[in-house]
């Protein structure tokens, strides 16, 4: 079958191939934790990292131990693992770190912000009421995927509101949007610095960035910039800065089978 990335790149040179994990990789599913990928995927994954002309990446807001968890099978392959929405990046094959923020502070200053919210939360009794609080070693996330309708606006609401009323507290973190969840992180943690550092770092002329998250569109606008290829997944025209649709994983999983074989 014909292939996006293979019309655009063509083989010149080397390609840098950029890929969210939750949406992207493997379908969403309601208990996170068993976002387990997929057999095709594990081999599609394996072979992409052998190809010599191909750089690897896959870019979530997981933490990257939970990335590494997920894609224990593929740790002695030539690839990237970029957690925390780029803010730790680490190559498992090396195990080495290429960015990794500060143990200590940043944990410490976190600690207080989830205080507030999670006794805020426990005061409206929302944990009770299919809101979660999910803990990263850099950020926290609130789940509300469970939730009621009425219950996820005033989570949303509480938490844009706790953000507006302690500025200084907040400062150094962000409120990120993403699928039936809000996530405390630091404000440097951005998929798109994620893949304007790596594609520096890699002094690649090509790219490609596949996501399907709110999180991946900074990414999409990087890849824009740099005159690279952005297809979003699951998107309807028009709600995305992505230049492709693929409609779901599976279509996904054949672009990429069809860049093997171009």
């Amino acid at each position: 079958m014909p292939s996006l990335i293979a019309d655009y790149w063509r083989r010149e040179n080397g390609l840098g191939l950029f890929l969210d994990y939750d949406g992207t990789l493997t379908p969403i599913v309601p208990n996170p934790e068993q976002a387990f990928l997929p057999r095709e995927g594990v081999e599609l994954l394996r072979n992409l990292c052998r190809d010599p002309q191909i750089q690897v990446a896959v870019i979530s807001g997981r933490s990257l131990s939970q990335l590494q968890h997920f894609l224990a099978e593929l740790a002695g392959e030539e690839m990237t693992l970029c957690g925390s929405h780029g803010g730790e990046i680490y190559l498992p094959k090396k195990g080495e770190f290429l960015r990794q923020p500060d143990r200590q502070e940043l944990p410490q200053a976190l600690a207080l912000i989830r205080a507030d919210i999670l006794q805020q939360l426990a005061a409206s009794d929302y944990l009770n009421q299919g809101v979660r609080i999910e803990d990263k070693p850099y950020s926290f996330a609130v789940h509300y995927r469970q939730a009621e309708p009425p219950v996820k606006q005033q989570v949303m609401t509480l938490l844009t509101h706790y953000f507006s009323a302690n500025p200084a507290t907040c400062r150094p973190f962000k409120l990120q949007p993403g699928k039936e969840v809000l996530e405390i992180l630091p404000a440097t943690f951005d998929k798109g610095n994620a893949v304007a550092f790596l594609w520096d770092n890699w002094r690649l002329p090509k790219g490609c960035y596949i996501g399907d998250d709110v999180t991946d569109e900074a990414a999409f606008a990087a890849v824009n910039q740099r005159g690279g290829l952005s297809i979003a997944v699951g998107k309807r025209p028009g709600m995305t800065q992505a230049q492709y649709i693929c409609p779901d994983v599976a279509a996904v999983y054949a672009e990429l089978a069809a860049l093997l074989e171009s």
